[in-house]
């Protein structure tokens, strides 16, 4: 379970899984059991993002913010179906992965691989379950069916997916099980839809009984009984399709069945001679951790569930209601007299957490708001990416021209506009531009960048981020870069500059941090420029070690600084082990890309030396013996992510539960 900020559960359920004990009767008692997962399974070959991304923190407790906060996938993935049209915004950049897109190594979903878009999942102790919660963090909706295994192996379906508009937001999602299960389970299965878009699910916990209950009422299943229970809480929630609509008041229903059991509940094998009193003060409720496990020290998350007095919930829906009755009588007239009391930097504040389309909506309440809704303050980043039409280009230019005198941050990313129009934006607006992307431009067109790039390095000179990566540029466009000297990030992947105008390039921007080029690009000559001339480098992307010899190790050992890289290693001799030692020499050294060779246990070894290591991804590798990459989550304390792309691996899954026991900090991603 995650750990939410509002009071809600009893505070003293500290440790997990967590066992409620209700007494029934005078000798026996029923288990309600709350467990997460303890392993997991998935099809070598599922070709699903999804999967990919929610099987890795699947086991444990799952790790993530709360409900709401914004949420970005851990490896980027870029969509083109969904960004075809084109979007237009004023948020922040997000931090882009200098490293290859996973979209490109995973091949798409496609229905010939439908049976396998699955994950098994086991638990703990065997229970009859009666819910099933899951985190859908990002695109949710991709469950689309719960199954259970039962004694014999055979699935036997829980829920499978109704008709339901699910909204773009994080939700803890518990479906009403809408077939009952007789019978004890500890493994279930998650059945994901073939979809192009992304989702991020992390399965919270499974909660069941240690016997088989079931409603006072013969008429009534135990999900239409928590269904009951649930709308006495949330009178107004219409979610037929979530019992917990409420993620920060999760499981209240459950709860009050537990205090009131013998109200709502008989056990199945005491139906003959069990005699219910109503008198619940005698009511008994314990508390216990299952047997055998023992949770890691850096887990103890408090656990906020069960066990919620139905009082305190009563008063608070009763404060609500006297609350809205006191506001009631509020004249609305007077609202605008409060508004127009709040300074105008008070409102701006608010309003830079808006988007645009509301930004445009307030523009039209009053000249006022009107006036707001233009403070430069709030255009300090644009983003236009993949906008086919270089006529709507114009208008955007027009209208944002205006708008942008603090420009800082302009993305351009798969546009087409006409030359001239961004130029004279440019002439306007890029003054204080720092962060500039024009990527992917080969894509919309012909278009000239060489005045673009000439007008950039004459107004932009405070540019700090340059990406060009996948446009076409020629060595007139290159000459003019030659006159920034402030860059410190540099994208100039798929461009094919030639190596006397990039060592040039390097001698003019010294505090250059962060370099993406092509693998050929990077030869011996530039990699003496950045030893000569950009000492304080901490990424680079992508090397080849076909491209260099000697003299580039030598001086890459000089960039001390170095906290990424991406090695290309295909022929690289299986006898060499320099560039490992390289390796293990950077004492900086958090994330390593290695593609194409084989990791002997000796190459493990020397990557076992980089103590700050936090993530390690391994692509098309030959492994002599895979368990020995266990020296990597052994000796490198601050690992927090490894990857296993095409990699010829047996018994992954095996090994994945035994790495994720031993190591519960380390995400194992892996897709063969």
């Amino acid at each position: 379970m995650t750990t939410h900020n509002k009071s809600s559960y009893c505070e003293s359920c500290s440790r997990y899984p967590y066992v409620g004990r209700v007494s029934v009767g005078e000798e026996d008692s029923v288990d309600f059991t709350y467990q997460f997962v303890k392993k997991r399974f998935v099809a070598v070959d599922h070709r699903s993002l999804s999967i990919f991304h929610t099987a890795p923190d699947i086991i444990g407790p799952p790790k993530f913010q709360n409900y709401g906060q914004p949420f970005h996938l851990p490896i980027p993935f870029y969509d083109m179906k969904r960004i075809k049209d084109g979007t237009v915004s004023i948020s922040p950049w997000q931090n882009k992965d200098f490293m290859r897109p996973i979209d490109g190594l995973i091949p798409s979903d496609d229905d010939t691989t439908s049976e396998k878009r699955f994950i098994d999942i086991e638990f703990h102790e065997a229970v009859y379950p009666i819910r099933v919660c899951i985190y859908e963090i990002c695109n949710p909706g991709s469950v689309i069916q719960i199954l259970a295994q039962d004694s014999n192996n055979h699935w036997i379906q829980l829920w499978d997916e109704s008709s339901q508009i699910v909204l773009p937001k994080s939700r803890l999602f518990s479906p009403p099980l809408s077939h009952s299960c007789n019978f004890k389970t500890k493994m279930l299965k998650l059945v994901f839809k073939g979809s192009s878009q992304v989702s991020y699910t992390k399965l919270d916990a499974v909660i069941g009984t240690s016997e088989l209950i079931l409603s006072r009422n013969p008429n009534e299943s135990l999900t239409n009984l928590l269904k009951r229970i649930n709308s006495m809480y949330y009178p107004y929630y219409d979610d037929v399709h979530n019992l917990t609509t409420d993620s920060e008041n999760a499981h209240l229903d459950i709860v009050h069945l537990q205090q009131n059991f013998p109200e709502y509940c008989i056990c199945k094998s005491d139906i003959r001679r069990v005699s219910y009193k109503n008198n619940l003060k005698h009511k008994k409720v314990s508390q216990e951790v299952i047997p055998g496990y023992e949770q890691p020290p850096d887990q103890r998350y408090p656990r906020r569930i069960l066990l919620k007095s139905n009082s305190n919930c009563a008063k608070r829906l009763k404060l609500s209601l006297d609350e809205s009755k006191e506001l009631s009588r509020c004249s609305l007239s007077a609202l605008p007299f409060y508004i127009l009391s709040l300074q105008n930097e008070i409102l701006l504040i608010i309003l830079k957490n808006l988007d645009l389309k509301t930004l445009y909506r307030m523009s039209n309440v009053n000249k006022r708001f009107k006036n707001l809704t233009e403070d430069p303050e709030l255009y300090t980043c644009l983003n236009m990416r993949y906008i086919s039409s270089d006529k709507y280009m114009c208008d955007i230019f027009c209208y944002f021209t205006p708008r942008c005198k603090y420009l800082k941050q302009l993305d351009l990313t798969g546009c087409n506009f006409d030359v001239n129009d961004f130029v004279n934006f440019l002439d306007n607006c890029g003054k204080r531009l720092t962060h500039l992307r024009l990527s992917a431009l080969s894509l919309s067109g012909g278009i000239d960048l060489n005045p673009v790039l000439l007008k950039t390095s004459e107004t932009c000179k405070n540019l700090k981020e340059l990406d060009l990566s996948n446009s076409a540029i020629d060595d007139e466009g290159f000459s003019y870069l030659e006159g920034l000297n402030n860059l410190e990030h540099l994208d100039i992947s798929n461009t094919g500059i030639r190596t006397e105008r990039f060592c040039k390039i390097l001698q003019n921007n010294q505090r250059m941090r962060q370099l993406s080029a092509d693998s050929d690009s990077l030869n011996d000559a530039v990699l003496i420029e950045l030893r000569n001339s950009c000492r304080d480098l901490e990424v680079i992307c992508s090397l080849d070690a076909c491209d260099f010899t000697s003299q580039g190790i030598n001086a890459l050992a000089n960039c001390k600084n170095l906290q990424k890289v991406d090695l290309e290693l295909e022929e690289y001799p299986v006898t060499d082990d320099s560039l490992f030692r390289l390796l293990s020499s950077y004492q900086n050294l958090q994330e390593v890309h290695l593609s194409g060779s084989i990791l002997t246990n000796h190459r493990l070894e020397l990557l076992a030396q980089c103590k700050n290591l936090k993530k390690l991804h391994l692509i098309d590798m030959k492994l002599d013996i895979p368990d020995k990459c266990s020296v990597i989550l052994k000796q490198c304390p601050k690992l927090q992510e490894f990857y296993f792309m095409c990699c010829i691996l047996c018994n992954i899954n095996q090994l994945v539960n035994q790495w994720k026991e031993r190591y519960p900090h380390v995400s194992v991603y892996t897709f063969c």
